[in-house]
């Protein structure tokens, strides 16, 4: 089998089909484009969501955090507790454990987080870290959350830039392979990306609203502003694109000439071969909006970029993309993430 996620094909064929049927408990669970799960906890939901680290490589403990509280923070949850389970090859120290762990507390920290407990072990099984992380985040019943799928009409907006996780990877994996290919502060640049991996603050900005609070926040955002969150994970843009209305049985259209992607992330996708548009993109989120001036202001307002990429569309129109000579093709489902090539 290939390396990366599974197809959504294998995966509704080897996993999904053969899962339990949910208890009453459960409100949603496993499913191709849903990243949580919602359950019910008295008189909150427990929103959880959990991820791997498998090409993360020294900084495997630093995108763990970030990856995991992105899932919670697409569904308008803030993440308030993460486990971790740390699984390191034969050849590893004590050090670059302890280095995980760091990097883990550190990002933790930072977000408001709790690490709550986990698992840490070496094993033969592994040739390189592998980090899992399952945050969760608690919401009250009657708060209002993103309705869950994208509707025909709406915009489809990204935050921050594409390729994010990606360069981050690159840079601190893969340096000897970009030197002398593109310039050095373009490397160092990419280094310090792990400050922009998180969504939390996007989230947060575009979240749940306690019932009591009406239709309307105090800074006058709509509840029924935004539809559907998903964050930029493995396939990039366009894969997030298309699981957004895979999941929300819609069509979609991206136009890549809108995609905007720092001038850092493009040197190094061009001197590694990758593709810019299917490449890891944690840090960017992906929005669907029927009043996308809203939420773009809302957004800009607290210093985050946004940027219109594109529309949701009938069912019939299926999945296209718009490519930079401006002919529309369709768009295929997602495939191995690019950051494989390397």
């Amino acid at each position: 089998m290939r390396i990366g996620k599974l197809t959504d094909e294998q995966l509704e064929a080897l996993v999904l089909s053969r899962l339990p049927g949910l208890s009453s408990n459960t409100l949603s669970g496993a499913g191709i484009g849903a990243d949580c799960a919602w359950l019910k906890t008295g008189e909150n939901l427990l929103v959880t969501s959990s991820d791997p680290i498998t090409a993360g490589g020294s900084e495997s403990g630093t995108l763990a955090i970030h990856v995991s509280c992105n899932d919670i923070s697409a569904c308008g949850v803030k993440p308030t507790g993460i486990l971790i389970v740390i699984i390191a090859p034969p050849d590893s120290t004590e050090e670059d454990i302890s280095s995980i762990v760091d990097q883990a507390s550190r990002e933790a920290k930072k977000l408001g987080v709790d690490i709550v407990g986990g698992h840490t072990e070496v094993s033969d099984c592994v040739n390189r870290f592998v980090v899992i992380s399952t945050a969760f985040g608690v919401v009250e019943k009657g708060s209002a959350v993103p309705l869950g799928h994208a509707l025909p009409g709406d915009k489809l907006i990204i935050t921050k830039t594409g390729a994010i996780e990606g360069s981050f990877i690159a840079a601190n994996e893969h340096r000897a392979k970009l030197e002398g290919k593109v310039p050095e502060e373009y490397i160092e640049e990419a280094k310090t990306y792990s400050k922009l991996i998180s969504v939390v603050r996007e989230g947060t900005i575009l979240g749940p609203l306690p019932s009591s609070t009406g239709a309307l926040r105090e800074d006058g955002f709509p509840r029924s502003c935004v539809n559907l969150m998903h964050d930029v994970t493995e396939g990039g843009v366009e894969g997030a694109a298309f699981e957004m209305a895979d999941f929300s049985k819609t069509g979609v259209t991206l136009d890549e000439r809108l995609v905007p992607f720092t001038d850092c992330s493009k040197a190094i996708c061009g001197a590694l071969g990758l593709d810019p548009f299917r490449l890891i993109s944690s840090g960017a989120l992906m929005i669907a909006s029927s009043e996308p001036e809203k939420v773009i202001s809302a957004l800009e307002a607290e210093g985050i970029k946004a940027t219109v990429i594109g529309e949701f569309t009938e069912l019939s129109e299926g999945a296209k993309t718009i490519g930079p000579d401006g002919v529309t093709r369709p768009m295929p489902a997602p495939s191995a993430d690019e950051i494989y090539k390397i």
